[in-house]
């Protein structure tokens, strides 16, 4: 499982900042994250992208996590993803614009 944000960020260390405390944010309901990357998302400035590893045995946790992001999540086939711009989605994490966790076929 995979989780993907799109942070807003005013450098690389703010970015990094804000992915080592949303990790910690995760740890705390018990979903244990790597950090694969975080890099500048090319598409709108001041945004970053990073992308984390849930690992296998915190899975069963992630409805939990979830819950404390946003208060409503739209469902595809193999991810669900929340974003400020969607209708009745209010996202609970400040810096945070778009989370997508990738569930895997």
């Amino acid at each position: 499982m995979k989780i993907t944000l799109f942070i807003e960020a005013d450098g690389s260390v703010d970015a990094n900042h804000l992915v080592v405390n949303f990790k910690n944010f995760a740890a705390a309901y018990e979903v244990k994250t790597s950090i694969i990357s975080v890099e500048k998302y090319w598409k709108i400035e001041q945004m970053y992208e990073a992308l984390l590893n849930i690992e296998e045995t915190s899975e069963g946790n992630v409805p939990k996590l979830l819950n404390h992001i946003a208060s409503n999540w739209m469902e595809l086939p193999h991810n669900i993803l929340a974003s400020r711009t969607m209708d009745h989605c209010q996202i609970f994490v400040p810096y945070l614009y778009m989370i997508n966790v990738f569930r895997g076929e």
